[in-house]
């Protein structure tokens, strides 16, 4: 009788492939695209901006409505200096303020932006270029500052012969500002939603600029009394792009929670 040890060395188990190995190349294919649109997702980080420029917008509104206290003839715009284009025309004695306001909101707005989207990589892993979008806003908020006092500076009524006159007389030029960052973000995200978002934003923001929001309220059934009553007037030519900000800032950000707790 054979002992056990004439048995001979026991069979090795078979190695079994790798799964890659196995998998043929729509898998593969398969794979690679699910891990490019999880890696688009980390990176997606557009809510924060969104809801930044619109609180800034919103905290912008009571300047509005004090800029738009009646005042003697056009004494503020020689009252001393300002940003007039992102101020708007002084049809207020205090439209100065708005735009001082926006010089500081625009350019903090965008560097606390970029400064969010270097957090945003060290912990997704996954890098945003948000280099153009700081470049964008803070360069459109420079010209803004420089060509009013270049203008003036040339002619003493250089204001008059500004081109474009609509775009900025309502101090409403800050959300083009806006809008032109949105989109060179959009295309740094990849990001087709964000896309949409600063299409709608946007369409809202010259419609601000170009038109009294106010006069759609008015068939609405408001009827303003009182010199307070017709300051508020100002408030939906800045409410309404505040508001599309804040609306698709809450649903980024819901979306973006929805499909990082998706497996």
């Amino acid at each position: 009788m054979a002992g056990a040890d004439d048995a001979g060395p026991p069979a090795s188990p078979q190695r079994r492939p790798p799964a890659t190995a196995e998998a043929g190349p729509g898998q593969l294919l398969s794979d690679l695209d699910r891990m490019r649109r999880q890696a688009r997702t980390a990176r997606h980080a557009y809510w924060f901006p969104l809801l930044l420029f619109g609180l800034l917008t919103c905290g912008a509104a009571p300047l509005y409505v004090v800029a738009a206290a009646p005042s003697p003839g056009f004494a503020a715009l020689t009252s001393g200096p300002g940003p007039i284009l992102l101020g708007g025309m002084p049809i207020g004695g205090l439209s100065f303020y708005i735009g001082w306001y926006w010089a500081v909101a625009l350019v903090g707005g965008y560097l606390l932006t970029l400064l969010w989207y270097r957090w945003h990589a060290r912990r997704a892993g996954v890098w945003t270029p948000a280099r153009g979008y700081l470049i964008t806003g803070v360069v459109l908020t420079v010209l803004a500052l420089a060509v009013p006092p270049l203008t003036m500076w040339l002619h003493p009524l250089g204001l008059l012969w500004l081109p474009l006159g609509d775009v900025w007389i309502r101090g409403t030029l800050a959300f083009l500002i806006i809008a032109a960052g949105l989109w060179v973000l959009a295309r740094a995200e990849r990001s087709r939603a964000l896309a949409a978002i600063a299409l709608v934003y946007t369409g809202a923001a010259l419609l601000s600029s170009l038109y009294n929001v106010e006069n759609i309220v008015f068939r609405l059934g408001w009827n303003p009394r009182g010199a307070l009553a017709w300051q508020l007037t100002t408030l939906p030519n800045v409410l309404l792009p505040a508001a599309i900000l804040l609306v698709a800032g809450c649903g980024a950000f819901l979306a973006q929670r929805t499909r990082r707790g998706t497996p």
